[in-house]
């Protein structure tokens, strides 16, 4: 980011992702830096995505409060776009952009919010994450890799970092001949923090709030939640909460276990109902909450989910993992939510 650098961060949901690339925000503007974060996740047109970059860019460079109105005057006059500001009683400022008043090409509209934000930062580092980048590949006909790919291309001494969590359309975005985005910018795929670490964390954690966790019992944390960050520490709250002695005993990490999935209950039944159409669908995401498997194409498995041929589970596979229900680590595909496997298991 510093150094202007374009950048992928790509890993799965519930790997903590965003958290890093906010903490990395927080750390350039410190040194000076000006930054902007945009969550690209609701963005379904081209005009919103424009709409979305652009407010986020005009919050980042405004910031939070403080900023005198001729600076305000001054930064809008470089936008086409008339957004919508607004004052808290606090001084704190809020910038609006309304995708429908958007009358030129959604490139130009970005091309401006870039240069806003380069401009603000004169000789410090510019940064601009962008948020859940997945959701380009669905929008327009074609997705709209390749035109950021051309945005960045223009974009001298700022860095634009693209997180996504979807990774197999990241992949597609980012990784081999043909990718729109291909060698554009570093590509930083997170894996699940380690267990020693992990498990430290946890044990502080627990001692801070007057509660006693062993490394054994943190470590059955760790694994019973998949080793996914978000989850491991999900599931290590349900736990303390669970215990009834300042001690937590490893009964408690079972007592957890089951508070979280009767929490999500109602989730994991809609996120069930909603493949009601495609019974293969539900037949495979049970039978990986079985058992996790290589072998998806043998004789064996397709007999077990009901399906007639190789092609029909390719399908199935490919739609279970657009809503991340599944996923494939190595050449292991699984169930992705550790608690929606035991809510399948126990239904």
């Amino acid at each position: 980011m510093r150094s202007g650098i374009h950048a992928f961060v790509l890993s799965p949901r519930r790997y903590g992702k965003t958290s890093l690339a906010r903490r990395a925000l927080t750390l350039v503007e410190e040194g000076g830096g000006r930054c902007a974060y945009a969550n690209l996740l609701f963005a379904t047109s081209e005009t919103e995505l424009a709409a979305t970059i652009l407010q986020a860019v005009l919050r980042g460079v405004l910031g939070k409060a403080g900023r005198a109105r001729h600076s305000l005057e001054s930064i809008l006059r470089q936008v086409r776009i008339t957004p919508k500001v607004s004052f808290g009683q606090d001084g704190s400022l809020d910038v609006g952009i309304d995708a429908r008043s958007i009358d030129m090409p959604w490139q130009e509209v970005v091309g401006d919010a870039i240069g806003v934000l380069r401009r603000s930062a004169r000789r410090e580092p510019a940064v601009l994450v962008l948020d859940e980048f997945q959701v380009v590949a669905g929008i327009g006909r074609q997705g709209l890799g390749g035109a950021f790919k051309a945005i960045a291309d223009e974009v001298s001494s700022t860095s634009i970092v693209f997180t996504g969590s979807h990774l197999s359309i990241m992949e597609r975005l980012t990784k081999g001949h043909g990718a729109p985005l291909h060698g554009m910018g570093e590509r930083i795929v997170l894996d699940v923090v380690p267990e020693e670490p992990m498990v430290a964390y946890l044990c502080e954690r627990a001692e801070a709030v007057g509660r006693q966790l062993d490394v054994s019992t943190a470590t059955a944390i760790y694994h019973a939640a998949d080793r996914i960050p978000n989850y491991v520490q999900q599931l290590a709250l349900a736990v303390l909460e669970a215990a009834d002695e300042a001690t937590v005993r490893p009964r408690d990490v079972e007592r957890g276990v089951a508070t979280v999935v009767e929490r999500e209950a109602s989730t994991f039944a809609t996120q069930f109902e909603d493949l009601r159409r495609s019974p293969a669908q539900q037949r495979i995401l049970r039978a990986l909450a079985r058992h996790s498997t290589t072998s998806v194409y043998t004789r064996a498995f397709l007999d077990e989910v009901g399906v007639a041929n190789a092609n029909a589970v390719t399908t199935a596979l490919r739609a279970l993992d657009g809503r991340e229900l599944v996923v494939r680590r190595g050449k292991v595909w699984d169930v992705a939510d550790p608690f929606l496997r035991r809510w399948l298991l126990e239904s």
